[in-house]
């Protein structure tokens, strides 16, 4: 297309996934997406968007939410193309049962409805809040999430085939503090287990943490939208915070922060944590393997990372379990995965 980047790929199967430009060509970036569509920073990508989606819903037959699903990503994109950083894209994620549009950009800006429609609907306000309050008012719900570094921004929505009367203009928005903030101080658990992870594939390991960011984010959403009809998608999200806090207080995780930084192709971990982190991370991952299978056949996901990400999440698991209950540590190899390390 003449002036733009629009491409899609098929992957097999017939389902859509972007084209990632340059050093991210290969499998740097992961996607649980099947359908996506990456857009150019011109105007004709608003019709492109509209139609994309409508022809999507189809696909999957939710044409009812067809209409809705178009005006809102209309202003999505549009307020990308106004307001954000390049590239755009735009997404078809969730379930058959609960698709989601999502626009994501490379700004960290979060959307906002202007106070002054908050307090009077009838206010008279700048065109790109009237958008985003047509989004809600097209939606069950509606967000933005930041993406996995925090330098940009996912804003979806819900779509619904008729009006919300009740909608939440406000959203499920972030929190513009959480750009720049900082990790929490580390705290001091009473008893701790020592975990070594020998040569630890710090630079595989990279895009297996964006994987599992973006496979927490999904069901954190798919849990708020139904927690009903996602059982497992509520339970990893309980399980996820306790996780958290053992990470919090953790000693060595920062080393494995700064050598992915480095771009280190392997390094030698050594953690400090929590009496109970070892059995926490098991039951992580078994609900993990269980949410592999629920979602399995899933139309708008691939929750099942690339198979070397796959050994690599077993391995890593795996030595939480076993030195928990004394095992030795077993150090990672390369032939796991079929695959060298690049130097």
């Amino acid at each position: 297309m003449p002036g733009g980047h629009y491409r899609q790929q098929s992957s097999p199967g017939g389902c859509l996934r972007p084209a990632l430009p340059g050093p991210f060509a290969k499998a740097e970036v992961l996607s649980l997406t099947t359908r996506a569509l990456s857009l150019p920073a011109t105007p004709p990508s608003v019709r492109l968007a509209r139609t994309w989606v409508r022809d999507s819903l189809h696909e999957i037959g939710r044409s009812e939410l067809a209409d809705s699903a178009q005006l809102g990503v209309s202003e999505l994109v549009t307020n990308a193309l106004l307001h954000g950083d390049p590239p755009v894209e735009v997404r078809l994620r969730g379930t058959r049962e609960h698709p989601r549009i999502e626009v994501t950009d490379h700004s960290p800006v979060p959307p906002r409805v202007p106070r002054l429609l908050l307090d009077d609907a009838d206010a008279e306000v700048p065109t790109f809040g009237r958008g985003l309050s047509l989004v809600a008012m097209m939606s069950a719900r509606w967000g933005a999430d930041l993406d996995h570094d925090r330098a940009g921004k996912s804003v979806w929505f819900e779509p619904l085939p008729e009006l919300n009367a009740e909608a939440d203009l406000r959203g499920e928005i972030f929190d513009p503090a959480e750009v720049h903030r900082d990790d929490p101080p580390l705290t001091e658990p009473a008893e701790t287990v020592r975990i070594e992870l020998r040569n630890f594939p710090a630079r595989m390991f990279r895009r297996l943490r964006i994987h599992q960011f973006e496979l927490r984010r999904e069901l954190r959403l798919l849990a708020m939208t139904d927690p009903a009809r996602y059982p497992i998608a509520t339970s990893i999200t309980e399980m996820n915070a306790g996780v958290d806090a053992d990470r919090r207080a953790t000693s060595g995780v920062r080393a494995l922060d700064r050598a992915i930084h480095r771009g280190d192709a392997h390094i030698d971990l050594v953690y400090d944590v929590p009496l109970g982190a070892p059995q926490r991370m098991e039951r992580l991952h078994e609900l993990i393997e269980e949410a592999y299978r629920f979602f399995g056949d899933e139309h708008l996901l691939t929750v099942v990372p690339p198979p070397e990400l796959l050994a690599l999440q077993q391995w890593y698991f795996g030595q939480f379990t076993k030195q928990g209950r004394g095992e030795p540590a077993t150090p990672w190899d390369d032939d796991l995965t079929g695959t060298q390390a690049q130097p």
